[in-house]
């Protein structure tokens, strides 16, 4: 962490960059390690939280706390999916092009509008506020439950379900309004 400090320019950022590391370090690492379910990466990335924290020093401010902590965790929560997501097996080429000589139309088809729904709800959860986007988020496309969401938002398991509830009915409300429902 000495090497991350002398990239910031002045004394008053050093001592607000170790504050802030001293004050959500911790917290932050919980996170990864609900996220990751393993210590060694969780470290990585809280290391890396505060590496890219440096580049946007000036985006964080004294007064606000929760939006301090909001910005550490949005952060941290997309490289833990990043670093996750690069760790997901893919398939072999020689069974993609398999799998893609024996589709049929109507699987291609299928496969087309799973992947247009998909991306619209990806784009409705986008546009949904804290915390019912990173409820949504976590639990589906993370597989996360609400245990381990509650671990990694700081909420409780009964809040989260509540939360999740509620985002799914502003997702319903805005499928419907755009006919898919």
């Amino acid at each position: 962490m000495i090497n991350y400090i002398q990239l910031l320019d002045t004394a008053e950022e050093r001592d607000f960059f170790v504050s802030l590391y001293e004050m959500y370090s911790q917290p932050l690492y919980r996170a990864a390690l609900a996220i990751l379910k393993d210590s060694a990466a969780a470290e990585d990335m809280v290391q890396e939280t505060f590496l890219t924290l440096i580049d946007h020093i000036d985006r964080v401010t004294h007064r606000n706390p929760v939006k301090t902590w909001n910005y550490l965790l949005t952060i941290l929560r997309h490289l833990c999916f990043d670093a996750r997501n690069e760790k997901s097996p893919e398939l072999p080429s020689n069974m993609e092009t398999d799998h893609a000589r024996t589709a049929s139309d109507a699987d291609i088809e299928n496969d087309y509008m799973k992947q247009e729904l998909g991306a619209l709800l990806r784009d409705l959860i986008l546009e949904m506020d804290y915390p019912y986007q990173d409820v949504i988020f976590l639990q589906y496309f993370h597989n996360m439950n609400s245990r381990e969401i509650g671990d990694a938002l700081h909420l409780k398991p009964e809040n989260v379900r509540q939360i999740a509830r509620r985002a799914r009915e502003q997702l319903r409300k805005k499928l419907t309004e755009r006919g898919y429902v």
